[in-house]
């Protein structure tokens, strides 16, 4: 298998949410939501927008508190921390207007355990001026709802959707050492349900299966009723 970014139609929307996000147009807020069940590549997909932007990625966990939070960004912008909460914030945010990087923040959700990690996030917004990425589970959208004051300032969300099988031929197309012949392809994505681990996963299976077997092609009959994947990491309900 390949390891690339495969420029899918959540890629596609995520890029053309950002490039809108980054408008400065007068009285218009500049966060943004990345929002989807597990499995659909929000994460990898945010790595990259960070990537090609530059950006101040940080992954939240469930022990943040506002302080650790804060912390947390300035690591990431190799910065000793001072001693109080809000010297944090503005250097925080003297930098980000020193550099014109935006700032992302994973599994947001966490956010919203203490309200002022998330009124933080507003704060840095705010004062930065520049764009400040949730990025989260389909909870996060509900969450957001509860929180007006930030729910006013997104202007770009993207909602990650099921990969269609356009997108499952290309990402084949893209990452697949081996041809998965029509047939195989569509048993792979209906059993995936679209989600875009779970189509790589059950290629790196095909993919192994054909080449142990000196296959440059396969089709459905000689994958026969082998499994692509563990069966029950379908059921995204949980997230």
């Amino acid at each position: 298998m390949r390891y690339k970014i495969v420029t899918t139609k959540n890629i596609i929307s995520l890029s053309s949410g950002f490039q809108e996000s980054q408008r400065r147009e007068p009285g218009i807020p500049r966060m943004g939501l990345i929002y989807a069940p597990t499995g659909f590549g929000k994460s990898t997909a945010a790595a990259w927008l960070v990537n090609r932007e530059r950006g101040i990625y940080v992954r939240a966990v469930s022990l943040w508190s506002p302080t650790t939070m804060l912390m947390a960004i300035l690591a990431e912008l190799s910065i000793p921390p001072p001693r109080f909460p809000a010297q944090m914030l503005q250097v925080i945010v003297e930098q980000m207007k020193l550099s014109q990087r935006p700032l992302f923040i994973d599994e947001a959700d966490y956010l919203f355990h203490n309200p002022r990690m998330i009124d933080a996030a507003r704060d840095i917004h705010d004062l930065a001026e520049l764009p400040v990425w949730l990025i989260g589970s389909n909870k996060l959208e509900k969450l957001l709802a509860r929180r007006k004051i930030v729910a006013g300032r997104i202007s770009q969300w993207v909602n990650f959707k099921p990969c269609d099988l356009e997108d499952t031929q290309l990402l084949t197309k893209e990452l697949c050492l081996v041809e998965v012949q029509a047939d195989l392809l569509d048993r792979l994505h209906k059993a995936s349900k679209g989600s875009i681990r779970l189509i790589t996963v059950g290629l790196s299976r095909i993919e192994s299966f054909a080449r142990v077997q000196c296959w440059e092609k396969i089709d459905s009959q000689q994958w026969a009723d082998r499994p692509f994947f563990f069966a029950r990491q379908v059921d995204y309900n949980d997230d």
